[in-house]
Parts: C-alpha cells; structure tokens; sequence
C-alpha cells in the first residue's frame, strides 16, 4: 500500500475513525490494537501496542481480547469500511465463537471471539500456530453462511478490505465515483503556475500532480523531484508516485529549498 491504513482518508475521517465509529454504534467498548511504531489519531477507543510487532494478526487478536471487559468481542481490522451495525449485531447475537464463510473463505478478521481465548492464543503461538483460523477451530466455533447475515446496502461485503492502492481507490470510487482531492502548490513552486490551487479527482499521486505541466518539474521518473516537497494531508511527507490520494485529502507541494 506505501501508506498506512489507518490514516487513509474516508469521506471525512481517517479509516480507522470510521471503523471505530462504526462499531460504535453497536458496542459500548472498543479496543484498537496496533504497534508502538504507529501513531493514531484521537479515537473513542482503548489503545492497545502490539507486544510482539511483526508476529501476525493472531498476536493482535490475544492483545485485544487480554484487554477487553465483555465475554464477546467482534474482531475486524482497519481496512473493512463497508463494515454495518447489522452485520456486527448478527455475529455478536449468537454469543459464542463464530465466523462468516463465503465461497469456501472463513473470514478470521471479521468475527466474535470470546474474551477467555486470549490465553489460547497464546498457547498456540507457543506451538507456532500462529493464524486466527487455529484459534477459532480450537474454540470449536460456528460457521455462519454469508448469505444468513446483514451485508448492507454498499454491493461490498463486510470485510471487504484492500492491499493495493487500486483496490482502495476502487473502494473510493464505488462510494463516489466523482470523490476528489485538493492539491496546491505553495511557496516559489507556486509563482511558477497560472494556477496554485486545484480539486482533482482521486487517483495515485503521479496522477494527481499530473494536473501541472511538465515544466514545473515536479516529477521525476517514478519519484517526486528531489527539487521539491511533497506533503499528504500536512502529516506525512512522501515521494513515491504510485501512492494514492484519497477523497478530501490535501496534497500540497513546495519547493525543497523553502521547505528546509
């Protein structure tokens, strides 16, 4: 992805906002689980650091259950914003282990797991077991058909998620095909351009940047041009072209000597 998940932008939020807001309608406690590298945005929820980064998502889901007060936990991850309160309530409502299969699939990261697992878990990462699907047939746990459950009105399942830029902004622009980003161009960079300031549609920042001509160089190759800098959202500073720019993102370039 080149970027991390949790902040890519979603109609207004970051992605992990708008899961945690999702599922705030439904649960009273929500716990994030992530490493201490990564840095979050303010949530209502728990914050739980990864104590062994690196090891898989089954290391994830006994932090998080470790950290829970509820018998039961709906587990997803960051990258589900088709996620629906119906969905979440259904899966949660039969009050034991369960997952949803859909063609032949078990989906491990958008299931209950009951908080007494935790310990399991770690008893399989002592084997070297260390998927979430080892946890779940050791709890003994219930198949749900995906066709017995809620799955919205979005056309997208509810653990439909994204490992590629594309598959993001397809995502995107199934919710609006016309989703845009703003770009500018700030400081000497700006003098240069008829125009500093534009609303592009969403697409890999190659793309975005595409709306200046050539002779601004900002590009080079695959890369932005070492003369200038460019900024995501005023949080992260980036070069690599193929990243993608999410709706209402703020892209803005300035020359590296302005910039420092």
């Amino acid at each position: 992805m080149g970027r991390a998940k949790a902040w890519l932008p979603w109609f207004g939020q970051t992605l992990v906002e708008h899961v945690v807001a999702r599922l705030g309608e439904v649960v009273d406690e929500i716990v994030v689980v992530c490493s201490d590298a990564l840095e979050l945005p303010r949530l209502e929820a728990r914050v739980v650091r990864d104590r062994e980064p690196g090891r898989g998502p089954l290391v994830g889901l006994r932090e998080g259950l470790g950290a829970i007060e509820a018998d039961y936990a709906f587990v997803t991850s960051t990258d589900t914003p088709f996620l629906e309160a119906d969905y979440v309530k259904a899966l949660l409502a039969r009050g034991r282990a369960c997952a949803p299969e859909a063609e032949g699939h078990v989906q491990v990261l958008s299931a209950v797991y009951p908080r007494s697992a935790h310990g399991l878990a770690d008893q399989l990462l002592a084997e070297g077991r260390a998927r979430p699907l080892d946890l779940l047939e050791r709890l003994g746990f219930e198949r749900v058909a995906a066709g017995a459950l809620p799955t919205g009105r979005s056309g997208f399942a509810p653990w439909h998620g994204f490992n590629t830029p594309k598959a993001y902004l397809e995502a995107v622009r199934a919710v609006d095909p016309d989703a845009q980003a703003e770009v500018e161009l700030l400081g000497r960079a700006a003098l240069a351009a008829e125009c500093a300031r534009h609303s592009v549609p969403v697409g890999p920042l190659a793309e975005v940047l595409s709306v200046w001509p050539d002779v601004l160089g900002l590009v080079d190759g695959d890369r932005v041009a070492r003369s200038h800098l460019v900024s995501l959202g005023g949080r992260e500073l980036v070069r690599d072209l193929a990243l993608p720019v999410g709706p209402g993102e703020r892209v803005s370039v300035i020359d590296a000597l302005a910039g420092g």
